[in-house]
């Protein structure tokens, strides 16, 4: 694992008021105006340069959600960090909080580490992983699994446990079912159930 304790893990740009709160303005700005705290971290200018300002490049990081995120963004954060940078994805709490989804194809264009989470009941309806891969759109089944699995794994410095089937590994197996399997797609119709 790279330097630091652990990976890191940041909720990142969820909702365009993070990117305006460095703005001095915006809903986020308003909130930290009414509570008469001061925005000492404005002169950053964006989420992404106080992350890469802030946290050293060794570390792992998770960015989670990432909703907001421009092209310059990700080319910045990938650029900072020689340690893993794992872009997690909760589209279904995403679109339960703000009906906002993440870039999806500027990530995969990138071909930067994508991860699926759920987030939590708090911010979701259901904790379904198969709910959340089927909200990423048109992605092939294959890289979908990916980013369900081995990439988790990884992001979390586990991958020598989690995430696969080597020798050794403790992975539980889950058989999906309802599949597309002329074009290796999930349909309406997939459930996934735990076997292991």
């Amino acid at each position: 694992m790279a330097s630091g304790t652990g990976p890191l893990s940041v909720h990142f740009m969820e909702s365009p008021a993070e990117r305006e709160l460095f703005e001095g303005r915006g809903e986020l700005a308003a909130w930290y105006a009414q509570r008469g705290t001061a925005i000492d971290f404005a002169e950053y200018g964006s989420p992404a340069m106080r992350i890469t300002a802030s946290v050293p490049p060794g570390r792992d990081i998770l960015l989670v959600h990432n909703c907001c995120v421009t092209q310059e963004d990700v080319e910045r954060i990938e650029a900072h960090f020689t340690g893993r940078v794992t872009w997690v994805l909760c589209p279904c709490s995403n679109r339960y909080i703000s009906r906002l989804s993440p870039p999806v194809g500027l990530l995969r264009g990138k071909g930067v580490r994508i991860a699926v989470g759920t987030d939590s009941l708090a911010s979701n309806t259901a904790l379904d992983m198969v709910a959340e891969l089927r909200a990423l759109g048109d992605v092939p089944l294959e890289e979908l699994l990916a980013w369900a699995t081995g990439n988790g794994a990884q992001a979390l410095g586990m991958e020598e446990r989690l995430g696969g089937f080597e020798a050794g590994s403790r992975s539980g197996a889950v058989l999906l079912s309802g599949l597309d399997w002329g074009n290796m797609r999930l349909t309406e119709d997939s459930r996934a159930e735990r076997l292991l």
